[in-house]
């Protein structure tokens, strides 16, 4: 199994987490903070940084949109559960404009 495809079976977990997520990229990629945008929502090399990391191995994996918001974990689970609220932003974003709207001043990512 290749480790894109073991993340894939770990995203199938319904209780898959956040942290999962980080710890598959930080043992596969050294990560190099940088400013995104995720459609209107704009982040700084200092801002939202694991929202940086999902959405570069979403995009460099070639996730769909629905897998790239199950990386998330248990913070999609909340958005999904409070559809109205303000909180995670690049989260909603995604919901509503998907990856290819998602761009990085640099590659945050590189492979180990």
């Amino acid at each position: 199994m290749t480790n894109a495809e073991t993340l894939l079976t770990s995203l199938q977990n319904p209780e898959h987490r956040f942290a999962e997520t980080l710890a598959f990229i930080e043992q596969h990629y050294q990560f190099m903070p940088t400013a995104f945008r995720n459609g209107s929502v704009s982040n700084g090399a200092d801002q939202n940084q694991g929202s940086c990391r999902i959405l570069a191995l979403a995009s460099m994996l070639k996730l769909s949109d629905e897998q790239a918001l199950l990386c998330f974990g248990e913070f999609y689970r909340d958005v999904l559960a409070t559809p109205d609220a303000n909180d995670h932003q690049n989260i909603r974003q995604l919901m509503r404009t998907g990856l290819a709207e998602v761009s990085f001043e640099t590659s945050p990512l590189t492979p180990r």
